[in-house]
């Protein structure tokens, strides 16, 4: 298979990300980085406590829970951006944020210096902030958790804020309505969770990390970040039943138990932070790049 060049249309700041980690392959070139856009919330209550909102498992989702307003931009032309994706398979089946795959006329999935996967047959979910596409050669995946969540849960998420490495640690504290406006339009239940701590540590958007995974502390994937409010400290997750349902959609295998299942047993508030590392340099998560011409 011949490489694939990307024509430089803009000069910008280097990617500073891992070596060469995957065998060597047909790779397209990944030009510099300029923004990491991402959605923001456009309508924002007073701060209030992030306390659950009930004890035990996680009430069924319902019309009557709460709604939260998303504004997504639009993309400007030639212009460069980042998300997140993690494995579902191993085979090269990959899950990021609706937002992320939108409007690029080129998405690349890095995996080294300046080297990537282009991603195929990307497909979006028709109402909701979810995407899968494809690339060449996959990543150990993880697992969909297909048990009822808690309120008070612990999350663990993992990406690339702002075109960095970064995790965060945070609670489940309830369920919302997420209505989507703007260049993207969509309307989805969504999970919300309390940050309770992040690396870096630092007061800024999370944008990039949109798409990356939330899992639980047995390593199993309970949500897709897709938007967060740095106001109020808090994340909002696709459901696993949203990309469960994608998946069947697009005529993919179903995930449920791989050959290989990811190291992270027993995440903690300690220990999570080397996990991220982890999953990272094998390419787990990864860092997807959005080129619009």
């Amino acid at each position: 298979m011949k490489t694939q060049v990307i024509p430089w249309t803009i000069i910008l700041l280097a990617l500073t990300i891992f070596g060469d980690l995957w065998e060597e392959g047909p790779y397209v070139n990944v030009p510099p980085i300029s923004s990491v856009p991402g959605p923001n919330e456009k309508i924002l209550a007073p701060l209030p406590a992030p306390r659950p909102e009930g004890q035990g498992p996680l009430k069924n989702k319902s019309r009557h829970d709460g709604n939260i307003i998303i504004e997504v931009e639009k993309k400007p032309q030639r212009t460069i951006a980042t998300g997140t994706a993690f494995s579902i398979s191993s085979d090269g089946i990959w899950v990021t944020a609706k937002h992320v795959t939108n409007g690029c006329d080129q998405l690349i999935l890095q995996v080294g210096h300046n080297k990537g996967y282009l991603a195929t047959d990307i497909i979006e979910h028709p109402s909701a902030d979810v995407s899968l596409f494809k690339t060449r050669a996959g990543a150990m995946p993880f697992q969909i958790e297909s048990q009822v969540l808690n309120y008070n849960a612990e999350g663990f998420h993992f990406g690339y804020p702002r075109g960095e490495p970064g995790d965060v640690y945070s609670r489940l504290i309830g369920r919302r309505i997420l209505n989507i406006r703007g260049a993207q339009l969509g309307k989805e239940s969504v999970l919300v969770w309390a940050e309770k701590r992040r690396f870096p540590d630092s007061y800024l958007s999370l944008g990039g990390i949109s798409g990356g995974p939330i899992v639980n502390k047995d390593g199993n994937m309970v949500g897709v970040h897709v938007a967060g409010s740095v106001r109020r400290g808090r994340a909002y997750s696709s459901l696993p039943d949203t990309v469960t349902h994608l998946i069947k959609r697009a005529g993919f295998a179903m995930i449920t138990e791989p050959k290989e299942r990811q190291d992270t047993a027993y995440l903690t508030p300690e220990n999570f932070l080397v996990a991220g590392q982890k999953l990272r340099k094998n390419l787990s998560v990864a860092k997807v790049v959005c080129i619009v011409r």
